[in-house]
């Protein structure tokens, strides 16, 4: 049961390395004039992400989770609401969401490094925290970015520092994800 639940754990990541990759190359060669369109399409998923927690939690046995889930879907609706109201609003809230994400994940990422990776006994843990460290820069980055006017450099730099995102989130999983060896399997 625990290797299915570590399993499933680690497809996540590897499915989530894959969609920041998947949103870093879009945003890298997404054409100017294609901007307000990304925002309406981005308030459209969030609407349809909040039309299915809705959903969910109608059918649902309404535990504590579902109504967390609930919470979220309601805030994914009124930013997909404002999405559509609002046009600059993709604009001046993606340097703050996309900024602050690659902060708390560098953070994250040391804290585990130091934590986790070191004591595994694996070598090159230390490769982490420069990884992790440079995430931050990046983070950084983007709240000091002297071309913060242009709307289209602005998507470049967060796209570019998506793309490093899911780079280190893949490169993650070779540290801290656990390995079954022989001497573990005859212990069981």
């Amino acid at each position: 049961m625990l290797f299915k639940e570590l399993d499933k754990l680690k497809r996540n990541a590897i499915m989530s390395a894959i969609i920041l990759a998947f949103i870093g190359n879009v945003l890298l060669i997404l054409p100017e004039e294609y901007i307000p369109f990304l925002g309406q399409a981005f308030g459209f998923v969030l609407l349809v992400v909040f039309a299915d927690a809705v959903l969910n939690f109608l059918g649902s046995q309404k535990a504590l989770i579902h109504y967390i889930h609930l919470a979220f879907g309601l805030f994914s609706g009124v930013c997909g609401i404002a999405l559509f109201a609002f046009e600059n609003t993709l604009i001046s809230s993606l340097p703050w969401l996309v900024g602050v994400l690659p902060i708390l994940g560098g953070i994250y990422g040391v804290y585990h490094a130091l934590a986790f990776a070191r004591h595994s006994g694996r070598k090159g843990w230390w490769v982490l925290i420069i990884l992790s460290g440079i995430l931050v820069i990046f983070g950084v980055f983007i709240f000091f970015n002297p071309w913060k006017e242009s709307p289209i450099v602005l998507i470049r730099v967060i796209g570019g520092t998506l793309m490093f995102s899911a780079i280190v989130s893949a490169l993650r999983l070779i540290w801290l994800w656990p390995v079954r060896n022989g001497k573990e399997g005859d212990k069981q």
